[in-house]
């Protein structure tokens, strides 16, 4: 069990939308962090990251200093969690049809898709994965945050990050953009390649989904990072991929890793795992020289 189980809760509740939003009026620093956002259209970022920035480096650094370059770290909540999300493919429950030239970085990187990470679970924001009140003892040394658990214990070379379905309720848009930055420095500086990732929108509050999601790009362009921009390939999708319960990824009709089934891939789970083993595709064949 973790060490904190009131927050673990606190973090279900807030999905619900039962809890208000912070307030940040008449702050001066939200006003500037209003302005920084204001020009984001997420529709005008690709699906798929087409520059990787300083990633080819950091991977590089990584290199020397003994990352695995066939482990990578998922650090995110629930939507991460869940065992749809990438499991299928180290289990072997998968068709790519059309898309098989994704399984040279499937075999990769099937390992790590198969292992529960440090850094995601149900409830988690990104100010909590960076506090040792939420590390697993169990897994856990003394001190260390769920963050700094998991590179540790995975060694990864990359990190798949998504947060925003819980911060947007528990955390002011400034603390959201504020621990945000510090995670993705906390990456880098450790030498692993970041691959940020838009999130899904919360059907009872777009407004809010659409504000997070404009920092969680705005973070990827300051830091030269790869992005995801799940939340366009998902608004095209009925109930824009997302479950009864308005928050949580809708799907598969069949399997999570069918990309054979039209119908399966207009649902939440196989569009975020096609989109993600494509984006992994990419960034692993410009940081490693791959053809």
């Amino acid at each position: 069990m973790f060490a904190r189980i009131a927050p673990a809760l606190v973090g279900l509740i807030i999905l619900s939308g039962s809890i208000p939003h912070p307030a940040a009026a008449n702050d001066p620093v939200h006003d500037v962090l209003q302005t920084a956002i204001a020009h984001i259209d997420l529709n005008a970022y690709p699906i798929l990251p087409d520059a990787f920035g300083i990633a080819a480096e950091i991977f590089a650094r990584g290199q020397t200093q003994g990352r695995d370059p066939n482990a990578l770290s998922k650090v995110g909540d629930c939507n991460s969690a869940e065992w749809l999300f990438l499991h299928p493919f180290a289990a072997g429950q998968y068709d790519l049809g059309d898309y098989a030239y994704l399984q040279p970085v499937i075999e990769v990187y099937a390992a790590s898709f198969d292992v529960r990470s440090q850094a995601t679970h149900n409830g988690l924001t990104v100010a909590a994965a960076r506090d040792p009140q939420w590390a697993n003892p169990a897994h856990c040394e003394p001190g260390e945050t769920p963050l700094t658990c998991e590179y540790r214990l995975r060694n990864p070379a990359l990190a798949l990050i998504m947060f925003g379905s819980n911060d947007m309720f528990a955390l002011t848009p400034d603390q959201f953009d504020a621990n945000l930055r510090q995670l993705i420095a906390e990456t880098l500086d450790a030498s692993i390649v970041p691959i940020l990732s838009t999130f899904p929108r919360h059907l009872q509050f777009a407004d809010r989904s659409i504000e997070f999601n404009q920092i969680v790009v705005q973070v990827a362009l300051d830091y030269d990072i790869p992005l995801i921009n799940l939340w366009l390939a998902l608004e095209p999708l009925p109930y824009h991929g997302i479950a009864a319960d308005d928050y949580h990824l809708n799907g598969p009709y069949t399997q999570a890793g069918d990309f054979t089934s039209e119908t399966n891939l207009r649902t939440g789970y196989p569009m975020r795992n096609l989109v993600t083993l494509q984006a992994l595709d990419r960034v692993w064949r410009a940081v490693t020289g791959e053809k």
